[in-house]
């Protein structure tokens, strides 16, 4: 058979395989962006993809959201919501805890009373309270009881004149009176004789003398001591937030117009008729029972003593006991959090939690941010109390090895990629 030349533009053998090659090139690239097109595709969509082998990446998270709602809106919604009542719940807290009775009272007396017009009664001012030295300061006034309509009014009133007493009230403190049958001389010079209280220290010196002026007033230091010997929780300072404390006063009222007319000094004692206790103590709540053991001046009804005792219980305010369980909550969730991806990183092998600084950045600014936290509780005590011991400690503890643990974890990982390049 005749043979044919070749045409000069005929593709050779060479070309030919160029060609085929270029060909499979240009598809293998197709495939590889179809396969990215239907991956973010199945990103956007919401079912029939199952979870990824990388838990906890940010493809990980995306999906699982989008499994729940496709266009992750419901999510949204739903976590606003609850940031809402969250923050809801909070304010509400704060305004509703600071409005409680921040006072609360009790009355035991020994005899029945009978309420006579002239009672005094004092009246409390809270002024501060010093957790180191345990002190409670108050400022006491006198409030006269004129009769059962017009009830208390303070001493000295300009509109009611029987309310000022000339001489004075002098006021003990941590003393009691006891009978004493005194005597004295009429204007016929006739002795007579008398039931009445006499103070039991003749030598002790008033802690203030009301009744003169409007403005006389006192001011008193009651030292408070631990409520219950055996429970530590509820130790004074020791136990905070849940610490108790105790204290208490004894008053003794003696009117010196009165001792003068026995011409005997303080054996005018009169009764104070009741405690009242006012104003608020920031971050503390204060409880307080008065007992009054004085009787009629009666031989059938005098008592042994004539004093009004006053207890008083502080505990520390609704607010205080809300801001440190918080704390503590906080405190343990960000330590379990970086305890969890410690062991994730060291002992399941996830190095990709390693990458950047972002894992050591949070363990450092942990380790010095929750400690300075417990610098915000309102009226913390000095470190040491259970609290720290139980929230604060541990959790520093538990960051600080779990930031020796990244540390060196990282170290090795970077030496590791330098030796194989």
């Amino acid at each position: 058979m005749a043979e044919y030349e070749k045409a000069p533009h005929t593709p050779t053998t060479d070309n030919t395989n160029a060609k085929f090659l270029l060909q499979s090139e240009i598809e293998s690239q197709s495939r590889i962006a179809e396969t990215h097109l239907q991956d973010e595709k199945v990103i956007e969509d919401s079912h029939g993809m199952d979870t990824p082998t990388r838990i906890f990446s940010l493809c990980w998270w995306k999906r699982r959201s989008n499994r729940i709602v496709p266009a992750g809106l419901w999510p949204r919604v739903l976590y606003c919501m609850i940031a809402l009542v969250l923050l809801t719940i909070w304010f509400l807290s704060m305004l509703v805890l600071p409005g409680q009775e921040p006072i609360r009272t009790e009355i035991h007396e020994v005899v029945n009373r009978y309420r006579p017009e002239g009672l005094m009664t004092l009246r409390g001012s809270l002024i501060s309270f010093d957790m180191e030295k345990r002190i409670l300061t108050i400022s006491w006034e006198g409030l006269y009881r004129l009769n059962d309509t017009v009830g208390n009014i303070g001493f000295a009133d300009p509109d009611y004149p029987d309310s000022r007493v000339r001489e004075g009230i002098e006021i003990y403190r941590d003393i009691t009176s006891e009978p004493y049958n005194a005597s004295y001389v009429d204007a016929d010079n006739s002795t007579h004789w008398m039931w009445t209280y006499q103070i039991d220290n003749q030598t002790a010196k008033p802690a203030g003398v009301i009744g003169m002026h409007p403005w006389d007033s006192f001011d008193t230091d009651i030292t408070f001591t631990q409520r219950y010997s055996k429970n530590p929780w509820v130790q004074p300072l020791l136990g905070y937030p849940f610490d108790q404390w105790d204290g208490g006063i004894v008053f003794v009222a003696n009117n010196v117009t009165l001792s003068k007319f026995f011409n005997l000094n303080g054996t005018g004692v009169i009764e104070i008729n009741g405690i009242e206790l006012t104003d608020y103590a920031l971050n503390w709540k204060f409880e307080y029972d008065y007992q009054n053991s004085c009787g009629r001046l009666d031989p059938n009804t005098l008592t042994p003593f004539c004093h009004i005792e006053v207890n008083f219980i502080g505990t520390r305010s609704g607010v205080v006991i809300i801001c440190a369980m918080i704390t503590l909550v906080v405190n343990w969730t960000c330590a379990s959090f970086i305890f969890i991806l410690t062991c994730e990183t060291v002992f399941m092998g996830r190095s990709y939690i390693l990458q950047g600084t972002d894992i050591l950045s949070m363990c450092f600014t942990a380790l010095f941010a929750l400690p300075a936290i417990r610098i915000l509780l309102p009226g913390a005590p000095a470190y040491g109390a259970i609290i720290d011991l139980v929230g604060v400690l541990p959790c520093a503890l538990t960051i600080a090895i779990c930031t020796v643990c990244i540390s060196i974890v990282k170290l090795k990982a970077r030496h590791k990629v330098q030796k194989e390049e």
